[in-house]
């Protein structure tokens, strides 16, 4: 909901637009949002995650896709190593 809201208020690269925006009632009830009349559906960065798996599904079609974070990177990478049993001479 919040990588929406934020679609949802970038403004177009048009530079005589006036890049109004208005508030709309949440389907929930639970509160409102700001939305731009004009919009820039050309946005559409990586997102760095770790190794959560509802958060990969999360923001699958709404981002580019997700990056796995260096760390959970170098640690799944320790791990195959072990699970391969590649000798330390080769690692």
């Amino acid at each position: 909901m919040a990588i929406e809201a934020i679609k949802k208020n970038i403004p177009c690269n048009n530079t005589l637009c006036q890049h109004k925006w208005y508030y709309e009632d949440l389907i929930s009830g639970n509160g409102f949002q700001r939305v731009r009349e004009c919009q820039n559906n050309q946005w559409k960065p990586y997102a760095m995650i770790d190794k959560h798996r509802p958060s990969k599904l999360a923001i699958q079609g709404i981002l580019r896709g997700p990056i796995l974070c260096w760390f959970h990177i170098m640690k799944t990478y320790s791990e195959n190593l072990n699970n391969w049993n590649i000798p330390l001479q080769f690692r």
